[in-house]
């Protein structure tokens, strides 16, 4: 049986990977802080893996070195919202930490798949958005994941670690929510929970800006499919859905879907906002023969019948 780690495992994007995972008989250990992550998104799974409360900004790893992964996710991170509000405690994370995982994996010589920013590319000079276009890091949550990558290059030219890099489009799914202490305001659970409590949604700038919406399972899906390819080493992907979405769509059609119809608010444009986003997944087709299954209504609907199910 395969050993996998996930560092950020009881996150929203890691509980569904660790579920997938799951469903082919992995040994699963998840690794985690809990900031952002919480029990209660591994609460169907718990009896079915190992979890490690540790916060990989740590020097002292030695509580982690039983461990023999095969395969490492890291998924751990600190949040784009809040990164200009607390910039070092970004990079600790997302650079000091990522360097920590890159050195465990080295020691165990594992398989090391790596989720980083499809923000790095800043505002779009071509669309769609391919692994080629230039960088344009807008926050520092940008330009760390980014070290990340270089790192993990880094890492794989010069001890040979397996490493394999995607580059997220904006994830929305079950399990997602609002986090007012990181400042973390996902579009899709942002919208929802303000129609829900029958509350004004709030949208910055004119709400005309768009996004690659693409759905978690989607997401998991794939990150697997990376997993098991060893012909893509050192390899970046962007992981997407080639479809663009403004904020205004966005609204109508969790509107339609929750039966809730409240004009929006509109304020001030949030600092290294993007205006324009839409990503090619053909290289991710290409390699793995990934292709995104669920549509934008049909993830929303999933996501609201949760939020439903949640608050009873």
């Amino acid at each position: 049986m395969q050993n996998v780690v996930v560092f950020g495992g009881a996150g929203f994007v890691g509980s569904h990977l660790v579920e997938a995972l799951l469903k082919q008989d992995k040994n699963i250990t998840v690794v985690d802080d809990f900031s952002n992550g919480s029990q209660n998104n591994l609460s169907a799974v718990s009896d079915k893996i190992k979890i490690i409360k540790f916060d990989i900004v740590n020097k002292d790893w030695s509580s982690l070195m039983d461990l023999k992964p095969d395969v490492i996710f890291h998924l751990a991170t600190h949040p784009r919202s809040f990164s200009l509000q607390d910039p070092i405690k970004n990079a600790d994370v997302n650079v000091i930490g990522m360097i920590n995982v890159l050195d465990f994996a080295k020691k165990k010589n594992s398989k090391l798949i790596y989720t980083s920013n499809s923000g790095i590319c800043g505002d779009p000079q071509f669309l769609p958005v391919t692994e080629e276009h230039p960088i344009d890091c807008k926050t520092p949550y940008d330009a760390n994941k980014l070290i990340g990558e270089h790192y993990a290059k880094i890492y794989q030219k010069i001890y040979g670690l397996y490493i394999t890099i995607f580059r997220l489009a904006t994830v929305y799914g079950e399990r997602q929510i609002v986090n007012e202490e990181l400042g973390w305001r996902p579009i899709i659970p942002n919208l929802v929970k303000k129609l829900e409590q029958n509350e004004t949604p709030i949208i910055n700038w004119d709400g005309e800006q768009t996004r690659d919406l693409i759905y978690v399972k989607d997401v998991a899906d794939c990150l697997i499919k990376g997993s098991e390819s060893n012909d893509q080493n050192g390899e970046m992907f962007l992981l997407s859905t080639n479809k663009e979405t403004s904020v205004n769509e966005a609204l109508r059609v969790i509107s339609e879907v929750t039966g809730k119809n409240i004009a929006p608010t509109y304020t001030e444009k949030n600092p290294g906002d993007i205006r324009r986003m839409v990503l090619s997944y053909e290289k991710a087709k290409k390699a793995f023969g990934y292709s995104p299954r669920v549509s934008l209504k049909e993830g929303v609907t999933r996501y609201v019948n949760w939020y439903r199910s949640a608050k009873r």
